[in-house]
C-alpha cells in the first residue's frame, strides 16, 4: 500500500484493469462521450455514448 493511501485512509478510485477498458473504449470512439459515474469515491459504472455522423446527400 502507497504512503498516500496510509495517511488518508483512502482506496484507489479506478484500478488498472478498470483503466484499461477506458482506455480501450476511448480508442474505438469517434463522436461521442465517455461517462464514469462514482459512488462513495469508487468507479462503479462506465457509459460510452456514441454519435454517428451521417453525411449530407
Amino acid at each position: 500500500m502507497s504512503q498516500d493511501k496510509k495517511e488518508t485512509g483512502r482506496k484507489e478510485s479506478i484500478d488498472p484493469a478498470q483503466l484499461r477498458q477506458i482506455q480501450e473504449l476511448a480508442s474505438t470512439i469517434r463522436y461521442g462521450s465517455i461517462t464514469l459515474v462514482f459512488q462513495d469515491g469508487a468507479l462503479i459504472q462506465i457509459e460510452k455514448n456514441e454519435k454517428i455522423r451521417i453525411p449530407r446527400q
